[in-house]
């Protein structure tokens, strides 16, 4: 082994790295950074006009501050997504294996939280559309009772015995 032979490549390969990949890595990493924190102050500016609601409207400011959470928490994770995909290759990663390792556990991930997905979807639609708030007597899954609770993914309900019932959206 030539060990100046390979220090002088490794060398010559990490100027070049630096001089050219380098410059794009900080940059995507630097618009994610703005773009998170775009999004962040988006959300606070969210919390403060749901934390700003007149006393009457205060489930309405529960619902915006669940909202703001979900947007700023998907958001994120959608960015710092993308910038890895961005970022990876210049590192000399192939994306393909991975893209396809990731398609084929989200299709396995999907069929078993199939149930947890569409709930956390309706109970979006729920706080979206002002279907139902606290205190509103409902039928829902077969129980009558009073909303004491909601989530995304859930909705509590007391009946008329007293009992608690756990409802999934």
């Amino acid at each position: 082994m030539n060990f100046p032979e390979i220090w002088q490549n490794w060398r010559t390969d990490m100027d070049a790295w630096l001089r050219h990949d380098a410059p794009k890595a900080l940059l995507i990493l630097l618009v994610a950074i703005l773009l998170t924190r775009l999004l962040r102050r988006a959300t606070n500016r969210l919390l403060r006009y749901s934390e700003s609601q007149p006393p009457p409207s205060g489930l309405r400011a529960r619902q915006l501050h669940t909202m703001a959470g979900v947007i700023y928490s998907v958001g994120a994770l959608l960015i710092l997504f993308v910038a890895a995909l961005q970022v990876l290759p210049l590192f000399g990663l192939d994306m393909k294996p991975l893209l396809a390792s990731a398609g084929i556990a989200g299709v396995a991930v999907g069929f078993g939280a199939q149930t947890l997905v569409k709930d956390v979807i309706n109970g979006f639609f729920i706080l979206l559309e002002d279907q139902y708030e606290l205190g509103d007597a409902v039928r829902a899954a077969g129980v009558e009772g009073t909303v004491e609770g909601m989530t995304l993914r859930r909705t509590l309900l007391r009946g008329g015995d007293g009992a608690l019932h756990i409802v999934p959206n």
